[in-house]
């Protein structure tokens, strides 16, 4: 058996922790670009769903490029009652081109510059309430054995609910009963 001179196993410690040291740098680097591969590979992932997104959404329309100045007029009537909207919906502190001035049913379309489909949308108007509408349910009330959500446009049924987008001197209705 081979015996080591006191000098030779204090240079074979000095290698075994050198070795050492050598390994825990390559795990601390192969964990730092693990940890960068995983950001990368998640920052690539939002950016690609965005993409997607914007690329599969259809595009909205282009109503106005010079701003609109439009009321619609929007009752809702629930079990025989109507409620009427409360005065200043989506006004305050940043002024939302869809609101209401008084508690008479007059939603106020107010826009400059550029104008889409998708801002005239009725659910724009229950999103600065924060109130819900859909084809299922109108605040709290959703169908089911208490009634149904229905809407009129114009004196006309309209499916499009949520969709619908707002023009000018409409005449809306929403029902549940």
């Amino acid at each position: 058996m081979n015996q080591l001179s006191k000098t030779g196993r204090k240079e074979l410690r000095r290698q075994e922790k050198q070795a050492e040291r050598e390994r825990t740098a390559r795990r601390r680097t192969l964990k730092r670009l693990l940890g960068t591969g995983a950001v990368v590979l998640a920052a690539s992932g939002a950016v690609g769903g965005i993409a997607w997104y914007i690329a599969t959404r259809p595009p909205a329309e282009v109503v106005s490029r010079s701003g609109l100045h439009w009321h619609a007029g929007l009752r809702i009537v629930i079990k025989g009652k109507r409620w009427d909207p409360p005065a200043n919906v989506g006004i305050g502190v940043v002024h939302n081109p869809v609101h209401t001035h008084d508690p008479d049913g007059v939603v106020h379309l107010e826009f400059k510059g550029l104008v889409t489909t998708e801002d005239l949308r009725l659910s724009e108007f229950f999103r600065a309430w924060g109130e819900r509408f859909d084809r299922d349910c109108i605040l709290e009330y959703c169908n089911g054995a208490g009634g149904t959500v229905r809407m009129f446009v114009n004196g006309e049924e309209n499916r499009e609910f949520e969709r619908y987008m707002m023009k000018d001197r409409d005449k809306i209705e929403i029902t549940y009963r």
